[in-house]
């Protein structure tokens, strides 16, 4: 039997995440021309092409995600639409692809290092690329991505300030882009930059002082509260959390550590010479 008044449709394509067709691991979202006389759609899916083992009636809409399915597994979909006389004898054209990526967990990285940054989730593909926001991009770089299994990214991560002068990294989390090259991507706030401690020692040109919090680095502070980024007399090295201020709460770093010294990896009342503890 032949369904009269349902014209061929055609799936534009599997939806990315930010469209209309909200999606997440294990899912995949598509979207595709109405067909005229359609009273509603259904959607075929399986793991090999044109061979579906599975459908889902998704009622009269353009959109759907469908859930469920394996991940790292490529899935093949297409369409038919129905009315009251029965379903389309034709599928539509079809589409592939993984479920939509995702971030389960990112290695966090301290203001001035340089490592290996190690992103754990599921369905990155060959070739998936990595991006931070374009206003982190000039203080957190990536380069040398590569997936080195469906559930884990590599990146070698640079967080600024590698050295003085240089606008730090904001602490906090970051959001990473994760796209696969069918285009299909996802965003999350995973990347967590922590705070440099070696950092707050602002007035280490006074080698009397040097890997020692006091008075001339609370100084130091002050001279500069209130400075931010596009002032002439900003500096950077005052910035400790990165925020594009500097202020109070820059100031209470070091008042939190105040009479402290280096350790190489801590501010401690040990590290100072016996005649200061």
């Amino acid at each position: 039997m032949r369904i009269r008044g349902i014209c061929r449709l055609a799936v534009i394509g599997l939806a990315i995440a930010g469209a209309a067709v909200p999606s997440w691991a294990g899912s995949i979202g598509l979207t595709w021309d109405p067909a005229a006389g359609a009273s509603g759609y259904r959607v075929y899916y399986g793991t090999a092409s044109r061979q579906y083992t599975a459908s889902l009636d998704v009622g009269n809409v353009t959109t759907a995600a469908i859930s469920g399915l394996g991940n790292c597994t490529t899935w093949y979909l297409a369409v038919k639409a129905y009315n009251s006389v029965g379903e389309s004898p034709d599928y539509s054209n079809e589409v592939s692809g993984w479920p939509r990526p995702e971030i389960t967990s990112v290695t966090p990285g301290m203001q001035g290092s340089q490592y290996t940054m190690q992103i754990l989730g599921t369905n990155f593909q060959t070739g998936v690329a990595v991006d931070v926001d374009a206003a982190d991009s000039d203080t957190i770089t990536l380069s040398e991505v590569r997936a080195v299994s469906c559930g884990e990214i590599q990146a070698a991560a640079t967080i600024d300030p590698t050295t003085e002068g240089v606008q730090p990294a904001a602490v906090g989390f970051h959001r990473l882009t994760i796209e696969n090259p069918d285009t299909v991507y996802a965003e999350t706030l995973a990347l967590e930059v922590r705070i440099d401690p070696e950092r707050f020692d602002v007035n280490d040109g006074d080698e009397t002082t040097l890997d020692r919090l006091d008075g001339k680095d609370t100084a130091w502070i002050s001279k500069l509260h209130s400075l931010r980024i596009g002032d002439s007399a900003y500096d950077p090295d005052g910035d400790l959390n990165g925020d594009g201020w500097i202020d109070g709460e820059d100031l209470s770093y070091i008042a939190a550590n105040f009479g402290l010294c280096w350790s190489g990896n801590a501010w401690t009342l040990e590290s100072c010479p016996s005649d200061l503890q």
